[in-house]
């Protein structure tokens, strides 16, 4: 999911619907007529909430993008949603449960079992809604997607339209003179406090769910970093590598440990490919093997296999990242680059980047060193 909208969705999840989840719950008790008593354990069970909220932190997600130092402001959205949502909890729970405790009356239209119960569905569906996008971003997923949260809402709103027709029937079959006072604002506030959160909680998920993906940021130092351009297939001259290295074995063992490792850190956000939901996959070591060549000369090679649903994303950052290190595409062949270095000063004499069912892979070769 693009950062920016990511961050709109999550910030409007818990700065406008947690709160508005109180006040359906509040709601839907305080239609079904539940003992004053019992507004108590509606305080201590949002107390709950709140205690769970401030464990939380202040921001879970952090942007683990290939170009952090690039990124203003990232992860405001949910900082401020997260603080003020946690302040509206605080205030629509209290404010519900004095007003209650402070009412002497109960309310000014009675409805018949049949529709308190649906009403009572309704508040409580919506509550769910409103509460399930906060919830799906706290336990790790990220968004809510909007297959999952759609038919919440929709059976809310369905509940109050057809208890809202019960009552339009009803009212149908009395003698006006006997119809409940018009000053009462039911039933405009349940519509009104249904549509706009409706609005709320589903609107937002048209722009995507799941994690952040730096990927979908755009990196303007590497668009414009200074290196060969790479020609399209079939034609491929490249530029003319260097053959030789002027390190000792030790800067050319360092060296290529240290490009493996920038690699991966050049690579990204990884996805571990066996969980059924989005979910981050650990970086993979970085190992390095000892050979053989020339005689008595040694060189270091080394491999990587970056787990990732979008190679066609990874392989390119990976490429900008070798590129901006002084190394250059040279040949393509079955879908695999072969990169090797322009200066003098490079470990690493070849270097291949392919793709396969597991993901993006990446093998290095370090020239060929004495001593």
């Amino acid at each position: 999911m693009d950062p920016d909208a990511f961050d709109a969705a999550a910030g409007t999840a818990l700065f406008l619907l947690m709160p508005a989840a109180v006040l359906f719950a509040a709601a839907a008790l305080r239609r079904l007529g539940v003992p004053r008593w019992s507004w108590a354990l509606f305080l201590l069970g949002i107390g709950g909430v709140l205690v769970l909220l401030h464990l939380d932190g202040h921001k879970r997600y952090e942007l683990d993008g290939p170009s952090p130092d690039t990124i203003v402001g990232w992860g405001f959205g949910q900082f401020v949603g997260l603080e003020f949502g946690r302040i509206g909890v605080a205030v629509n729970a209290v404010a519900a449960a004095v007003w209650i405790a402070a009412r002497k009356k109960g309310y000014h239209e009675r409805l018949p079992e049949r529709e308190t119960g649906l009403l009572v569905a309704a508040y409580g569906t919506m509550a769910i809604a409103t509460a399930l996008p906060a919830t799906w971003w706290a336990v790790g997923l990220g968004v809510v997607p909007l297959v999952v949260e759609a038919p919440f809402v929709l059976a809310g709103a369905a509940f109050l339209t057809v208890s809202l027709t019960l009552r339009w029937r009803r009212h149908r079959r009395i003698p006006e003179d006997e119809l409940p006072s018009i000053m009462t604002t039911w039933p405009a506030d349940a519509v009104v406090a249904v549509g706009l959160s409706a609005a709320l909680a589903i609107g937002p998920l048209f722009a995507g769910s799941g994690l952040p993906d730096a990927s979908l940021w755009p990196r303007p130092e590497v668009a414009t970093s200074p290196g060969p351009p790479r020609t399209p297939e079939p034609e491929w001259p490249g530029p003319t590598p260097v053959t030789s290295t002027s390190l000792d074995a030790t800067a050319v063992e360092d060296g290529t440990r240290t490009l493996l490792t920038e690699t991966i850190r050049w690579a990204g956000p990884l996805d571990d490919l066996s969980s059924p939901t989005p979910a981050r996959a650990e970086s993979p070591p970085v190992v390095l093997t000892e050979e053989r060549c020339g005689g008595e000369g040694r060189r270091w090679t080394g491999s990587l296999v970056l787990p990732t649903v979008r190679p066609q994303d990874l392989a390119p950052r990976v490429l900008d990242g070798w590129e901006a290190a002084g190394y250059a595409a040279v040949d393509r062949a079955m879908g695999t680059d072969l990169v090797m270095p322009l200066r003098g000063d490079a470990a690493v004499e070849r270097m291949r980047l392919g793709g396969g069912t597991d993901g993006v892979h990446v093998t290095v070769e370090s020239f060929c060193v004495g001593g």
